[in-house]
């Protein structure tokens, strides 16, 4: 059967008001093949999905694209999900990053030049969002707050090793910056992050 999909919506950062028994009973749906189920998962989660593809690709068209694609896994895969390992929407989130990173080296390797770095200082609205399912509320203040407090340099560095996971020579080749300097503005950015946080407990 063809997965059809809606249009996706605009990205919207808001928490989800849906508990986590509600959700993963309709990840259990899907993986009987129940489109009602399906179509009902979508439309809770495919704007905040669309809003941290955008944030880790910088451009709405490819974002989504990589939303539809994890949607089509979703559907061949939810069967599979394993609510003891994760929650519904972590699992779901990483199908999204997954896809993500791999667009990102794919562009990588094809042109290695500023052009294909993705911007996450492109927009406010595409800032990383919100949801209680990834990090609590307060969590996720604390933690924006302190990356925002980082050097530009600095935090460009620590967000491609955290959200793209990549190595620190794919960092230097990506912002064509020397491997050294790479590795000193992520010391350096632990260290402040360490120190900012030092009296929020994680």
């Amino acid at each position: 059967m063809r997965t059809q999909l809606h249009a996706l919506p605009e990205p919207d950062v808001t928490p989800s008001s849906h508990g986590e028994d509600h959700v993963a009973r309709l990840l259990f749906q899907v993986g009987e093949q129940d489109r009602f189920a399906f179509d009902t998962l979508y439309n809770l989660w495919a704007p905040t999905l669309l809003g941290i593809a955008m944030r880790m690709l910088g451009q709405r068209q490819e974002a989504e694209e990589v939303v539809q694609d994890a949607f089509v896994k979703i559907w061949h895969r939810a069967a599979s999900y394993d609510p003891g390992r994760s929650q519904a929407f972590v699992w779901g989130f990483a199908i999204v990053r997954s896809l993500c990173i791999d667009r990102i080296r794919y562009h990588s390797r094809q042109k290695r030049d500023r052009s294909v770095q993705c911007s996450f200082d492109a927009s406010p609205a595409a800032d990383i969002p919100c949801d209680p399912l990834i990090l609590s509320q307060d969590t996720f203040f604390a933690v924006r707050h302190a990356m925002k407090q980082l050097p530009p340099d600095e935090r460009r560095c620590l967000e491609l090793a955290v959200f793209l996971e990549y190595t620190q020579s794919e960092i230097s080749g990506h912002l064509q910056t020397p491997l050294g300097t790479v590795k000193n503005r992520l010391r350096r950015a632990l260290e402040k992050l360490k120190n900012i946080l030092s009296d929020h407990e994680l």
